[in-house]
């Protein structure tokens, strides 16, 4: 996971980047000034990173309405000095996801930014299911038929990208800068194929041979199920009225005596 944290003052900054760090989460620093030069030579969409962290700035709200207004869509997570409803109304307001009261925990940064990332590809958990797997995006092994299926990290974040993009082509471009961003030293193209055919072996042994991960030539990889895998879809059950517990049935109120 990369971010780009704006933070004017460098104690502040360095505190940051630290938990930062500890949650794994890669980061350069910026000032405001230099975000936006690199949005005005890259563009908002093209911009390559998951969260914008943003702290300290005179006007956070303007800040973030600026990064909406040039299609950022990276998660924009704001950090501020105090508690301030109206402040953290006005940002949510302006297009940030999240807003934090610093001194913050790097565990907490990261589930905040990674709950925004999942509600901007549509998912509702950190559990995919695709077929027999259920890949999980918060760290832990997927399972096949609630069998864990053991992973090394690098198999685990790629699978989870994947995953995160279910049914549709993912680049090998894409995978390496999730998973490497800048820190990756290896071929491109050669890590990423040895990974997936890593990944390819191990679902196969799981499922009986199965063959969940795709090569579009040219493109990229697709994570999608078999058709012998797929399970049928089922139109959405309506819920029943519930009928209420005998023994916590109210017993009916005396009657209201006239009054006259």
């Amino acid at each position: 996971m990369r971010a780009v944290l704006v933070e004017p003052n460098p104690l502040i900054a360095e505190a940051l980047g630290r938990q930062l760090g500890m949650g794994k989460i890669r980061y350069d620093r910026l000032d405001w000034p230099e975000l936006e030069e690199l949005l005005a030579e890259q563009g908002g969409e093209a911009l390559g990173f998951d969260a914008i962290v943003l702290g300290g700035l005179p006007d956070p709200a303007a800040a973030v309405a600026s990064l909406r207004a040039q299609r950022v869509t990276a998660a924009v997570l704001c950090l501020l000095e105090r508690r301030d409803v109206a402040a953290t109304v006005a940002l949510l307001h302006a297009g940030a996801d999240d807003v934090l009261v610093k001194p913050v925990v790097s565990a907490e940064v990261r589930a905040r930014i990674e709950v925004a990332r999942r509600r901007a590809r549509g998912l509702v958990s950190n559990a995919v299911r695709v077929g027999r797997l259920t890949v999980f995006l918060d760290g832990r092994d997927p399972n096949v038929g609630g069998e864990r299926l053991r992973l090394s990290q690098r198999e685990h974040a790629i699978l989870g990208v994947l995953a995160a993009h279910h049914r549709r082509v993912v680049s090998k471009e894409h995978i390496y800068d999730e998973v490497y961003g800048l820190s990756g030293a290896d071929p491109l193209d050669k890590v990423i194929d040895v990974y997936i055919c890593k990944l390819r072996k191990k679902i196969a042994e799981a499922t009986g041979g199965a063959r969940y991960i795709e090569t579009v030539y040219g493109r990229g990889y697709k994570f999608e199920a078999p058709p012998e895998h797929e399970e049928p879809d089922t139109p959405p059950r309506l819920l029943r009225a519930v009928t209420p517990f005998k023994g916590l049935v109210r017993p009916p109120s005396a009657p209201i005596a006239a009054v006259g």
